[in-house]
């Protein structure tokens, strides 16, 4: 995920990512947004990376990407979701069991299940934590990323839940170059 206040290198940290990898643009307050995923998006076609465009269906229309949806804005994005791209990815965060029931009620690729751990992007938020965590994955419908203060150990920590599909994570710090 991008977030060039905590990640300001993020163009090189996009060159060191191998292909394949899922880049969502975040920089929902970036002054010249638009600019930024254009630099974004000619990263990921150059290096083969899959992008989504957080919370613009316009922007990831125009730039041929997929659409990540905050939970906060699902129902709002939802009516958008016939406009997207059969082949672009779809992705929504989820932080609560309703989360969870939007995802059911939705075509989705994937949910984002946060804050696992505490993070720096919502330094207050209360956090899951591993049980609360599994309780939502068990009951979700597609495969799931874990996201807040998530690493290569911490999603370790979780690996008793691989088995309800949890596929893997999602974070910021942790590709800091």
């Amino acid at each position: 995920m991008t977030d060039r206040h905590r990640l300001p290198n993020w163009k090189e940290v996009l060159l060191t990512l191998p292909e394949g990898t899922g880049v969502i643009l975040r920089d929902y307050d970036a002054p010249d947004r638009k600019k930024m995923a254009e630099q974004v998006a000619d990263i990921c076609a150059a290096r083969g990376l899959v992008l989504s465009i957080g919370g613009d269906p316009e922007l990831a229309l125009a730039l041929g990407a997929g659409l990540h949806m905050p939970e906060k804005q699902g129902p709002t994005l939802f009516r958008h979701l016939s406009r997207i791209p059969a082949n672009a990815l779809v992705t929504l965060s989820v932080h609560s069991a309703r989360g969870v029931i939007s995802a059911r009620q939705v075509s989705v690729d994937a949910v984002l299940i946060s804050p696992v751990f505490p993070t720096n992007s919502h330094p207050n938020a209360a956090t899951l934590g591993p049980m609360r965590f599994a309780s939502l994955v068990k009951d979700c419908p597609c495969p799931v990323y874990a996201l807040g203060g998530m690493s290569e150990t911490r999603l370790k920590r979780l690996g008793t839940f691989r088995a309800h599909n949890v596929v893997g994570y999602a974070a910021i710090e942790a590709f800091a170059v």
